[in-house]
């Protein structure tokens, strides 16, 4: 059976039966930061311009450049100090700013940035404090069951289905979903102190009317090509997530809404048990967000570019306010005692095959678990289940319904004709080719469906060929690029840039040591996906499919798939975006 949870499979229900006060939290100091520009030899702040080594002898205090590599000449230059903080990361929807090799200049650059946007300029931490203490107010209290959302199946869709579209007779058009999360939290959700466990084992009736909660399910054999060809279940292997084979049943929670969707794709929908809520109430912040998206338009409509990203940007860390659990430290001095524990507590289970060096070292490298070894001990850090500062609910129903709109507006575009080619879809968006002939017949059938409207979808693009490496890295080029991503690499100034660097700031102690990190392309590309080629009437097409697994995989066998994607897929793919970038790059 493939199991589709956070971890191995499904962790077992807490043992804390009373309900869980909300805790609010408290507000951050909101003094103002110093304000600093910094070049290779000077700085300058207020007090004028003098050397970048003079920064240590300056009083600790909170510091911000304008730009990143301002903060990363003072971090090298200052070695042992805590170097200050750019507004270009903690503020991405400000205009871009160049680096100016002339600290006064930049000073001045920087003073102009706070004139025209100093008020606007709210930590994102903060923001979030706020708007949680809003849902506190709203909701008060949550069941000990909310930990079923945490363990259930958490992630968005990121696949890609094809290399590249370059055939001449063709077209790509990329669609993208208007405020995708804020219209998912306009649902209502099952009141978080009224869950209840209910034991069901009986199928699913297609069309039933399902209480809304979280069900346990076991899938049968899929009746649709579409689930075959788009399967979104992700199974965990090793720190990492595989495609799940639909050969054999699938275990998975799923929302009420989930389960209405696969029925109409699997022969059978089983249903285990449920955590339900006889009473639904509205998203505590659903009208935040339409508040932010009517600003949002606002601004956009007016010209305003940057304040329409903020308030974009905003919207996104609504999403996400309550997910921020705190840690929770346990020390084992048994690892069979450390692997009982994470097996019942959070279903981390490794396979029989799986050395177990290479399950403490995922577990180490991992945000919501970290794992220390050493000969004496075993320190684990985890997720708090129980914590009073996060409601886990809200943010996985919002995901989880984030898929069906994906998933449903793939199934809209297959249906405009046989011939279109899904090639990309990630989060909000999705991208297909087909013929040339067919585009101004289908872009006018999209036009009339397509919306500014929350939650509808826009055409984002049209261009001649595309090039899709994996999620989140692609671009759309005619003669020249037209849209593109490159994540955590390339910019919006340069579209085939292969290398970044910056400096990181390693703590040990009361040291800021600086570290410079450098991050290329080639060793940055997953290994997860093998490309086939597929012949399509008289030119072939390079398909991508993500690593399979099921029960009957071995851990050594799953290994050797992925050492074969990164030593032929992946230089196949680097090659096909070097080839572009010759081309017109």
């Amino acid at each position: 059976m493939s199991r589709v949870f956070r971890y191995h499979q499904p962790a077992a229900d807490s043992d804390h039966h009373q309900p869980i006060l909300f805790r609010k939290r408290r507000r951050r100091n909101s003094s103002l930061p110093c304000l600093i520009a910094a070049d290779e030899a000077t700085i300058t702040d207020g007090d004028g311009t003098r050397s970048i080594e003079s920064f240590r002898r300056m009083p600790r205090r909170k510091y911000v450049t304008l730009t990143r590599r301002e903060a990363d000449n003072i971090a090298l230059s200052n070695s042992g100090i805590q170097p200050p903080t750019a507004l270009e990361d903690e503020y991405p929807w400000l205009p871009p700013r160049s680096y100016v090799p002339n600290s006064a200049i930049g000073y001045k650059a920087l003073i102009d940035v706070y004139r025209r946007y100093g008020s606007r300029l709210t930590p994102a931490a903060a923001y979030c404090d706020e708007k949680w203490n809003t849902i506190c107010n709203a909701l008060r209290r949550k069941s000990a069951l909310d930990a079923r959302f945490y363990f259930a199946w958490h992630v968005p869709i990121q696949d890609v289905f094809v290399l590249e579209e370059r055939r001449a007779d063709r077209r790509v058009i990329a669609l993208d979903i208007n405020a995708m999360y804020s219209s998912c939290m306009q649902k209502d959700i099952p009141k978080p102190s009224a869950l209840e466990r209910i034991a069901l084992n009986r199928r699913y009736e297609p069309g039933e009317s399902l209480p809304a909660g979280l069900y346990r399910c076991r899938l049968g054999k899929p009746t649709s090509s579409f689930i075959r060809e788009f399967n979104p279940f992700r199974t965990f292997f090793s720190g990492t997530r595989l495609r799940a084979s639909l050969d054999e049943p699938t275990e998975v929670d799923l929302n009420e809404f989930e389960v209405g969707f696969y029925a109409r794709h699997f022969d059978c929908v089983y249903l285990d048990d449920a955590v339900i809520s006889k009473e639904v109430v509205p998203h505590p912040i659903a009208r935040e967000a339409q508040r932010a998206f009517a600003r949002r338009l606002s601004y956009r409509m007016s010209g305003n570019k940057p304040l329409a990203d903020r308030e974009k940007f905003l919207a996104t860390l609504l999403a996400s306010t309550s997910s921020r659990p705190n840690k929770q430290r346990r020390i084992f001095t048994n690892r069979s005692e450390l692997m009982s524990y994470l097996q019942e507590h959070f279903g981390v289970l490794s396979a029989n095959d799986e050395p177990e060096a290479a399950s403490f070292r995922w577990m180490g490298r991992t945000k919501r678990l970290m794992l220390s070894v050493s000969p004496e001990q075993s320190m684990i850090n985890t997720t708090d289940i129980n914590d009073p500062y996060s409601c886990f609910m809200l943010n996985q129903r919002i995901v989880a319904l984030g898929r069906i709109k994906l998933l449903e507006l793939i199934e809209r575009v297959q249906a405009l004709g046989p011939e279109i080619q899904i090639c990309y879809a990630n989060i909000d968006s999705v991208h297909f080719s087909l013929p040339q002939n067919q585009t101004d017949v289908v872009l006018e059938q999209l036009s009339s469906l397509s919306s500014d409207d929350m939650g509808s979808f826009k055409i984002e693009a049209v261009s001649r060929h595309g090039l899709w490496l994996e999620p989140g890295r692609y671009w759309l080029y005619s003669d020249k690029v037209e849209k593109f991503r490159n994540r955590s690499i390339g910019n919006g100034a340069d579209p085939f840039k292969e290398k970044s660097v910056h400096v990181a700031s390693r703590r040990l102690g009361d040291l800021h040591v600086p570290i410079i990190v450098s991050q290329q392309l080639d060793q940055s590309m997953s290994n997860l996906r093998s490309l086939q080629v597929s012949q399509e009437s008289s030119e072939s097409s390079v398909q991508q499919h993500l690593v399979e697994q099921s029960r009957s995989d071995t851990y050594a066998s799953i290994l050797e798939q992925l050492e074969t994607n990164r030593r032929v897929s992946t230089p196949q793919r680097l090659q096909a975006f070097r080839s572009l970038k010759k081309r017109i790059g």
